[in-house]
């Protein structure tokens, strides 16, 4: 892989986890409120269902804007011809659709194995670094396909 490549791509991985985190503590606040409560699994506040959502909505536009922003850039650097709006759009849903599932894992994983409540600052804590790594990880994939 050429080194512009390579460079492009981690440029593009710090950029989506930054976004990514910002974006995971607005809908955080949004949802839940401040973090200075208890938040429980499942009923009443729902924390591990929230991974749903947040997984598919990282998923796509990790997959989707780093790609439909950089497709010029990585075929120059590649020599091959900029991929179509259309097939990076199919590939963005297939992202979607993976994080969705990813989410559903981790929902029921935190239900069973979370116990019934967590600290809200430690769920906030865990929503970011999961936004940051999730974004950061499907954008590296999504542009090495490009």
């Amino acid at each position: 892989m050429p080194e512009a490549l390579k460079a492009l791509i981690r440029r593009n991985m710090a950029i989506s986890a930054a976004i990514n985190t910002l974006f995971s503590f607005a809908f955080f606040i949004a949802v839940f409120g401040r973090p200075d409560r208890a938040l429980s699994w499942d009923e009443p506040d729902g924390l591990a269902l929230d991974f749903l959502p947040q997984c598919a909505a990282v998923s796509l536009m990790s997959a989707l804007v780093p790609v439909l922003i950089e497709r010029r850039k990585v075929a120059t650097i590649t020599g091959q011809a900029p991929r179509s709006f259309r097939s990076i759009f199919g590939r963005a849903l297939v992202w979607a659709l993976l994080g969705l599932c990813l989410g559903g894992i981790l929902g029921v994983i935190s239900i069973f194995a979370g116990g019934g409540e967590i600290h809200g600052w430690i769920a906030l804590s865990l929503k970011l670094a999961l936004g940051a790594v999730l974004g950061a990880s499907i954008t590296s994939l999504a542009l090495r396909q490009t």
